[in-house]
């Protein structure tokens, strides 16, 4: 299922493009966009926002036609009038670029296993006069780390060592420079070119050299042969090809690769692999065959064609957030590569979804992470359960950084049934940082694990848990809420460390010692813990005893009977929501979510932040009659249907350096009042929590709708906000992916279970069916499945019930059959 637009204006649109190596990239329909494997390998200059509108440092070919200069990018006077067609898909871009001399199409795309993006590109003459062609490429190869871009940008070129071979610039920097220290360079970054049509004549690597006094726009140097490879000069792979004659209807065809190669890699061999027309396309088949078939582990049929193709993107938007990171995509232009903590949880719940068969490992694996004073790691590290030591000493505590492991652990659970996980054992994190952080100690040790008399303490996965939630529950300020710390989920709220407290987030904490209570109740058997864990749950030390206890840990471990220690959750829970119901509610109406730095309860009646709103919904820690007011307010404050939906905050009017940066921002922007797609979506899952079902729907069609809307300038899934204008930012990396998908499949097909037992409740409204059916196809206890909602009377949402399911045309009881197959579900009238 393609994508196809026709490009009249150049809205920074742009598509990721990676593989199951190293390579990940960006590419524009103009071209656009850089290449790299990581943050300090970068083949072509790292690109932010404003650079998708300036395409000079990145990939390009000039065609010379009748002494006339054409660019493939379309950056010349005389193409601004060309007609842009692009195809986007799992995983290319196809751009059509044609005028009234030629046309001229390309495919972009990276093989699965090697780290080279290639470049197809065909011309054809259009016109009814023969064409006299000159060709060469004009690709800047930047060669170096990110950090390189304003700092020794000269001194690095210095490095630069060119060769030559074939068809082939391979540039190999000597050194690795930068204020991380000098070290050897292994790495290579190549640009080749070949063409069946014509020889090649020349190869200008000198980027003085291929500009010989003109400008990017109009370079001097391209047709001269005289050139010599130079060493300590920017580089550029300005390959130029004999000039041959194109006929009417004649094409030429040229095929790139741009590289970044180890020293273990046999460069040339590989480039080789990608000279004919026929090699590029089994290449091209083949990544198309695995990403169809990673598609196909989740997907869903409803509303329209446009609708499907949307959600076929999102599904793969949690992949493309751990192979990119925060760092690699233009918007996402922050930070070295990596994930962070909530990251980790929050891109699990996706791959529980379609049953990675890596789940519990990296589920397990992430646990390690966590330091005996219930804080966490905040850097993580390349490999799977890899958490380091802050490289700078400073270090920041998220306050609902505790709150999200429990959430995709139980998920984790009810998916598979698998309650044993809960007693493995794993060690935890151990570095300078006690005291919730907030006090360092010498450490010796660089292995950051725990150890008592020498040996690794180990834990079990429910004592982690149990530990995170704890210590937020009691790590509270003086109105009684959890303290705000450095931040909660909305990094923006940086500024109120000293007094201020997400209320927001006391709303998980409460619903998390519920659900643990839950769980330790149904496993029925005695729960090992250590000493001033145990105390401070039973309230005989403080917080402040126990962050003294555990800064030189050498505790005992206890047993505890779990019925009493379930009973003591279900008391700490209760008092919590007690506390909410007597402190948190204006006017009845909706909730208080933060109280700022100076003491001060953030909102009023006519002001509102979603946070709130959506964490209760979410956690259940309202009555029925309070969910409904909770939810009519909101409506009525932060609803915008035109805009994507639901926005973060109302307009404070204000800068408040109580509070955070986010209110630095201009009001509709980022963490200040957009319409946040993540907060959206988990506020719309709670209100199908409580039977909202319209709401619900209405909640999140907006937001996809708006997605949709060519307006919108998002090209493929969902983004991470919306601005004042309905423009979609941050594309392709945010976490509200998952919560759409986890949405869609829980509360909207009803697909659900409880510890491995599946049940269907199905909340889709009348508009969700095509010709009567909606479909999602989805793991079932290990098994891809696709389940089909029949609904021939055309019944809306609260008429019907499933009236009889088949399996291959028979009726059959899911409560008491395993599902082997896809199954048809029948709605009737109640």
């Amino acid at each position: 299922m393609k994508k196809k637009q026709s490009i009249k204006k150049n809205y920074g649109q742009y598509l990721p493009l990676y593989n199951l190596g190293q390579l990940k990239s960006s590419i524009t329909p103009f071209f656009g966009g850089d290449i790299k494997t990581d943050h300090h390998h970068y083949l072509l200059e790292p690109t932010t926002e404003n650079d998708l509108y300036a395409n000079h440092m990145s990939r390009n070919i000039i065609f010379t036609i009748d002494d006339e200069m054409y660019f493939l990018n379309g950056n010349t006077y005389l193409q601004q009038n060309d007609e842009l067609q692009v195809e986007y898909d799992l995983l290319y871009q196809r751009v059509v670029r044609s005028n009234t001399l030629f046309s001229i199409e390309s495919l972009s795309f990276i093989p699965l296993h090697d780290n080279l993006e290639l470049l197809e590109v065909t011309i054809k003459n259009t016109s009814n006069k023969n064409l006299t062609l000159d060709v060469i490429t004009a690709i800047p190869i930047y060669a170096r780390s990110a950090d390189n871009i304003r700092d020794h940008r000269h001194v690095t070129s210095l490095l630069n060592k060119v060769e030559i071979n074939e068809q082939t610039v391979l540039v190999k920097p000597t050194l690795s420079f930068d204020e991380r220290g000098h070290h050897l360079n292994h790495e290579a970054y190549t640009v080749s070119a070949y063409s069946p049509t014509t020889k090649v004549n020349r190869i200008i690597t000198s980027l003085e050299d291929f500009i010989d006094g003109g400008s990017f726009n109009f370079p001097k140097g391209i047709y001269r042969k005289d050139f010599e490879p130079k060493p300590g000069y920017e580089v550029i792979g300005a390959i130029g090809f004999e000039p041959f004659i194109l006929k009417p209807e004649e094409t030429a065809t040229f095929n790139i690769s741009m590289g970044i190669f180890n020293q273990n890699e046999d460069a040339l061999h590989i480039i080789n692999k990608y000279k004919t027309k026929k090699s590029v396309e089994e290449a091209f088949k083949h990544m198309r065959n695995y990403f169809e078939a990673e598609s196909s582990k989740l997907s869903i049929s409803m509303v329209n064609k446009d609708v499907e193709l949307l959600l076929r993107w999102v599904r793969f938007q949690p992949v493309l957030r751990r192979i990119f990171g925060n760092s690699y995509l233009p918007h996402h232009d922050y930070g070295r590569g990596g994930r962070g903590w909530r990251d980790l949880w929050q891109d699990l719940l996706s791959l529980i979804l379609i049953n990675d068969e890596s789940v519990e490992t990296l589920l397990f694996n992430n646990f390690q992470g966590i330091r005996i004073d219930g804080s966490n790691a905040t850097i993580i590290g390349d490999k799977p359960g890899e958490f380091l030591a802050d490289r700078n000493k400073i270090v920041r505590v998220w306050s609902d950084h505790g709150a999200w492991p429990l959430l995709t652990t139980l998920s984790y659970i009810h998916s598979t049934g698998h309650i044993e996980f809960l007693f493995k054992q794993q060690t935890y994190f151990h570095d300078q940082f006690t005291h919730y952080t907030n006090k360092t100690r010498d450490i010796e040790t660089s292995e950051h694990i725990l150890r008592v008399h020498n040996k690794p303490y180990l834990g079990t996965i429910l004592e982690h848990l149990l530990l995170q939630n704890i210590v937020a529950h009691f790590n509270t300020g003086k109105f009684g809420f959890v303290r705000l710390e450095n931040a909660d989920w909305n990094d923006g709220l940086d500024m109120a460390k000293n007094n201020g407290e997400t209320i927001a987030f006391t709303h998980f904490y409460a619903s998390n010692l519920m659900k643990m209570a839950e769980v330790i109740e149904k496993i029925n058997r005695p729960v090992r813990l250590f000493k001033s864990l145990y105390d401070l749950i039973f309230e005989t030390i403080d917080l402040k005893t126990f962050f003294d206890n555990v800064s030189d840990f050498k505790d005992t471990t206890v047993e505890v009977d779990a019925t009493k220690l379930s009973y003591q959750l279900v008391e700490l829970y209760k008092k919590r929501i007690d506390h909410i119901n007597e402190n948190a509610w204006i006017k009845d109406t909706h909730l208080q979510s933060y109280i700022t730095d100076s003491n001060v309860f953030l909102d009023t009646a006519d002001t509102m932040n979603l946070t709130g709103q959506a964490m209760a919904l979410l956690n259940e820690t309202l009555t029925m009659s309070q969910a409904k007011s909770v939810a009519d307010t909101t409506k009525k404050l932060l609803f915008n249907k035109d805009n994507g939906g639901y926005h973060l905050n109302s307009n404070y009017h204000k800068i408040m350096m109580d509070m955070g940066r986010a209110f630095g921002f201009s009001y509709n922007h980022k963490e200040n009042g957009a319409v946040f797609s993540h907060m959206a979506i988990m506020y719309v899952y709670g209100l199908y929590n409580y039977n909202l079902v319209q709401l619900g729907n209405e909640g999140y069609k907006s937001l996809i709708m708006r997605a949709i809307h060519p307006d919108a300038h998002t090209v493929l899934g969902i983004p991470e906000y919306f601005t004042d204008k309905g423009v979609g930012k941050y594309l392709y990396l945010t976490g509200s992916a998952s919560w759409l998908l986890k949405l869609l499949q829980e509360q909207v097909f009803g697909i659900t279970f409880y510890y491995g037992k599946l049940t269907l409740n199905p909340k889709l409204v009348r508009e969700d069916f095509i010709n009567h059916r909606a479909s999602i196809q989805t793991f079932i206890h290990g098994k891809l499945i696709k389940i089909t909602y029949i609904n021939l009377k055309n019944l809306d949402y609260g008429a019907y019930k499933i009236d009889k399911v088949l399996y291959q045309g028979q009726p059959i009881n899911i409560e008491h059959t395993k599902i082997e197959g896809d199954i048809e579900v029948y709605l009737d009238e109640l």
